[in-house]
């Protein structure tokens, strides 16, 4: 089966052992970037319809993960896993920081129904993080074929 060369499997690509290291990083980051995302929607369904006290961990819990997309930009790079990936993690990071805007500031600039956007950027979140999931994959499998 033939296959389209990437910027990821190009004939000129030699594997090092710490590009290798940092694009099987990139894939575990990134996965755990994905299961952070599903834990979040599952402590703010917590708050919404067990009890009021599940906020304070979705709150917490979120701030930690906003070092996930960073890490992986990081090990992204390290990685060769091409410009796309760079800027599309920078974005996750920078959506991720936007996410604890679009909680309180619509209420105070007098547009409480903007706070509903804070659901629509999980959903955009949670696709840049399927999205860098799958790209870490190609390259952990390039390196594969490779060796």
């Amino acid at each position: 089966m033939k296959t389209i060369p990437s910027s990821l499997t190009s004939t000129s690509y030699t594997s090092t052992p710490v590009r290798r290291f940092a694009r099987l990083g990139s894939l575990v980051l990134s996965s755990l970037f994905v299961l952070s995302i599903l834990l979040q929607v599952f402590l703010a369904g917590g708050g919404v319809f067990a009890s009021p006290s599940w906020w304070p961990m979705h709150e917490a819990f979120g701030m930690g993960m906003s070092l996930l997309p960073v890490a992986f930009l990081i090990l992204a790079w390290i990685g060769h896993l091409g410009q796309r990936s760079l800027w599309l993690s920078g974005l996750a990071f920078v959506l991720v920081v936007l996410q604890t805007f679009l909680i309180t500031l619509p209420g105070t600039l007098g547009a409480p129904i903007l706070s509903a956007l804070h659901l629509v950027n999980a959903l955009i979140i949670f696709g840049l993080a399927v999205w860098m999931v799958q790209r870490a994959w190609q390259g952990v499998r390039s390196d594969r074929r490779t060796a």
